[in-house]
Order: structure tokens, then sequence, then C-alpha cells
């Protein structure tokens, strides 16, 4: 019986990435040299590796050339190499909303969610193992299947934490011989408005309405960015001064007296592009 993948590969990385994206885009079409650049057996690349790049749409199905996809986060990469961690985390929490198929979209969401929720873990065995019995079980529940048919383990978790530690600031640090998780208190301001236009889509608002800062809202743009509840504020104080809607930009935010807190996101910021006046 064929097993639904869940897993997120873990012998990707960010400077992995970076590899095969730039070897896909001079044309490199030789897989025993881009194994030796990554590091890697021929044969981990080829059956394991890129098959999950071209799952998260960023190179063909038939070589090594990189989608329109691909080109955008390889524009990204050459541009500011430390917001390629940032756009790679975005794209798999959010690539299930638009593909339901992408079960191992669905479960990173789910570990990143997890893992928020608890605002300081260490990443231990222990821990390790419930977050694998976690997902496995909700994806029992969600998608009516056998827990047999689920391929997660604890090398998915480990291919989550290859990007949650990649992020700058980071949320995975290792401290002595362990793990640990700490939500972060700023985020990038590009990934701010992604994790902005997805909450504008995902709840179905039009650009250029304001959103009410709901404490439903707060959660769901705090979990996407990874960011803490009281961090907030700083990162909303610069996203207005880098695009203010006043001055041209895309992004405003306020109070209005009696519906509390609003965000505004005058046009689409979708990833991995950047909103006029956000430099790299």
């Amino acid at each position: 019986m064929k097993r639904l993948p869940f897993h997120i590969q873990q012998n990707l990385t960010a400077e992995r990435l970076w590899v095969i994206l730039c070897c896909g885009f001079d044309g490199t079409v030789d897989a025993a040299h881009i194994a030796e650049k990554c590091d890697l057996a021929v044969s981990v690349l080829e059956k394991v590796v890129l098959p999950f790049v071209r799952q998260l749409g960023l190179i063909r199905n038939t070589d090594f050339s990189l989608t329109d996809l691909g080109e955008q986060f390889y524009q990204l990469g050459k541009h500011s190499l430390i917001l390629l961690p940032e756009a790679m985390h975005h794209l798999l929490y959010t690539l299930h909303h638009n593909d339901k198929g992408k079960h191992f979209s669905w479960a990173y969401a789910k570990v990143v969610d997890a893992l928020w929720l608890s605002g300081e873990r260490n990443l231990d065995g222990e821990t390790m193992a419930q977050l694998v019995g976690m997902v496995v079980d909700e994806a029992v529940q969600t998608f009516n299947i056998p827990a047999e048919q689920i391929a997660f383990s604890r090398d998915s978790i480990r291919g989550v934490l290859n990007w949650l530690r990649a992020l700058d600031p980071p949320v995975v640090t290792n401290e002595g011989k362990a793990n640990k998780f700490r939500r972060r208190y700023f985020c990038p301001i590009p990934a701010f408005f992604w994790g902005l236009d997805f909450l504008y889509r995902i709840n179905k608002i039009a650009y250029g309405v304001r959103m009410f800062l709901t404490s439903e809202c707060i959660e769901q743009l705090c979990k996407v960015c990874v960011l803490d509840p009281s961090g907030l504020e700083n990162v909303l104080m610069m996203a207005k001064r880098i695009s203010d809607y006043e001055r041209g930009g895309v992004f405003d935010y306020g109070t209005e007296g009696g519906f509390g807190r609003w965000l505004l996101l005058a046009s689409p910021c979708p990833l991995p592009k950047l909103p006029e006046g956000v430099k790299p």
C-alpha cells in the first residue's frame, strides 16, 4: 500500500537550495556536479532532494530548469540570501492552502503552529516523538486515512527545523547538546508583508480594505511569521516607515473608535515579491 508523503525532506537546507537554484538558473544539467556542490550523494540528490524541490514548484518535472516561481526565488536570493529561508518557510507554511494535495505543507504548518503555541520548548527526543504523533493523529482525522499510510517521522521534524533554524532572527537555536525553540520578537519586513498578504487571501479581504486586528488575526499573523505577539508593534511601525500608504506605499495601520486596531494592505504582496519601498 502506497504511503502518502507528509514528509519534509531533511536533506534540503538553505545552502543546498541556493546551489540548486543557481544551477537551475545557469542551465546546469549534470547531476553529479550539483550533488558535489551540495555535498550529497548523487542518489540522494536525484531520489529525494530534487523530487522535493519539484513538489515545492521551484524546478520543472522534466529537468533541472527553474519554474517561474523558482526564478523569482533565485532573484530574491541573488539580492538577499537572508530572505531566502524566510521565503521558503512561508512557502512551506502556506502551499497547502492553494494545493490541498501538498500534505507536507500541511504537516509543516501543524508543527510550526504547535511550537508557536508552546512559546518556548526544548526540542529533545520526547518533544520530537510528540510532534510526530500529533501530526499523524491529526492527519488520520483530517484526511480520513490509516496511520500506516502516513509517511512522517522524526526526520520530517528535522526537515522543519532546517528552515526554522535558518530564519533571521532564528527561532531554533543550539543550547548545549539540545535544540530549543523560542518565538522571535522581530521578523524581516518582507516576511511580514508576505504573511499579511496571506491573511488577506485566506480571509477573502479585498486589497485596500482595512482588516481589523482581532485576536484571531493577530494569532494567524504571528504564527506564519513565527513572531511573539509582544513584538508585533515594532514590526508594524517598521512596515509603515518602509512602505507608508500615505506616501505611496502599500501599508498602513491605526485605531478606529469602537472597532479597535486595523491593518491595511493596499495591493498584493505575494511571495516572494517585494512591495514598493521594501528593499532586500
